[in-house]
């Protein structure tokens, strides 16, 4: 059974539950019996033979930028990833999760778009003319394959591990990081390839220069910002089971075509006359193009994560009655990350470090507290929460009443 909503997935989930019982329990991602497990991972395994094959030769002839590559975009990804996990305040999925979007994205995705894109520009030049192609070509092939290939990673992992997707930000998050795993293996295939053909003899600079302008000038609106924006689609086709089949499918079509949209604009030549070829101009071109991305990906980033504070509280609401546990202005601020920290930093400011640091551990106990409760229900498998919070409550309060 699932940690299930007011908005469970049945179409995919199965038959609806009974809403007089919150079900509880989540699937694993690891489901041997079901065929799309299979496809997935016979895809993610194939592919990274491919990339391993695609990177062998620059390990052999640029070992340094190979090696330093991975390091940088290896660290690139944890920031990302940091970020993700920060916004997810229920912890929806495990880290296989994570890992399996990524290597979708990195390996799978990318193995199916390298040729399909070829294939396309190829007939496309046949249909049109190869000086077409060498200026359009990017942007007609690679929002086609990509974004297509990307957003199916998606759905596989939502037929792979049906109850787990509950919320918008638990579709979102996953299309995020199969987006991120597309764009790190692009940009450290660029990064080995601009190295190998670089004109000076230096291994490292090649890094640097792609990891300023295709992971920080680009970064911020690229392939995970283009998937969130199509994986909001498949959210909201899970989670609006009430709506009829075919207004589900006219927004998760609309959710891909935006997304297709501002893929196909970043890879067009628009703009490219009105800007130089220095750094500067480019920077600024970049922006422009990327800007509207970055936008569109946080407006539906703002309405995930309030869906998701509402049923945090939902969730805390139906399971942690008791208020010794989670006091009125706790529970409305249980779900809005920044009011959090906020109370935590008035906390320290008012009564001291100590009394800070054990209100974020309150905070965090709530959470796990909630997160247990959602999974195995009230018992022993919450207990040990319940006796911390009420340990932490008890250490915390003389500290705050001794204060004026």
């Amino acid at each position: 059974m699932s940690a299930g909503s007011p908005n469970s997935a049945e179409s995919l989930a199965g038959p609806e539950q009974d809403r007089g019982e919150w079900p509880v329990g989540t699937d694993s991602f690891f489901q041997p019996h079901r065929a799309a497990f299979w496809l997935l991972a016979a895809m993610i395994v194939n592919g990274l033979f491919y990339t391993i094959n695609m990177f062998s030769m620059g390990f052999r002839v640029v070992p340094v930028t190979a090696l330093l590559g991975l390091l940088v975009w290896g660290l690139y990804t944890l920031v990302f990833l940091l970020v993700f996990r920060t916004l997810d305040l229920l912890e929806q999925h495990p880290p296989e999760a994570f890992v399996l979007a990524f290597a979708w994205g990195g390996f799978g995705a990318v193995y199916f778009a390298a040729p399909a894109n070829i294939a396309i520009q190829s007939l496309c030049a046949k249909l049109v003319s190869p000086d077409f192609v060498a200026v359009w070509g990017p942007a007609i092939a690679g929002p086609i394959t990509e974004e297509f290939l990307k957003l199916a990673g998606v759905i596989l992992l939502v037929l792979v591990a049906r109850n787990q997707f509950q919320t918008y930000l638990s579709v979102l998050i996953v299309g995020a990081m199969a987006g991120l795993g597309f764009q790190v293996v692009e940009n450290l295939s660029y990064t080995v390839n601009a190295s190998m053909h670089f004109p000076l003899e230096n291994q490292v600079y090649p890094v640097l220069l792609n990891l300023f302008t295709r992971g920080l000038l680009s970064g911020l609106w690229s392939h995970a910002a283009y998937t969130t924006i199509a994986s909001f689609g498949v959210a909201w086709f899970l989670l609006h089971p009430e709506r009829s089949k075919a207004m589900r499918i006219a927004v998760a079509l609309l959710c891909f075509a935006l997304a297709w949209a501002m893929h196909f604009i970043w890879n067009s030549p628009w703009l490219e006359d009105l800007f130089d070829g220095s750094y500067r101009e480019m920077a600024v071109m970049l922006a422009v193009k990327g800007i509207p991305a970055m936008i569109a990906a946080g407006l539906f980033w703002r309405v995930a994560a309030r869906e998701n504070g509402a049923y945090l509280h939902s969730l805390a609401a139906y399971f942690v009655p008791e208020r010794e546990l989670i006091r009125d202005d706790e529970w409305v601020r249980l779900g809005a990350p920044l009011l959090r920290y906020k109370v935590r930093r008035e906390m320290g400011w008012t009564f001291g470090l100590r009394a800070r640091r054990l209100k974020t551990q309150l905070q965090r106990e709530q959470l796990r507290l909630v997160r247990k409760a959602m999974t195995y229900g009230r018992g022993a498998q919450t207990l040990r929460h319940e006796v911390t919070i009420r340990r932490i409550r008890a250490e915390l309060e003389p500290l705050v009443q001794a204060r004026p």
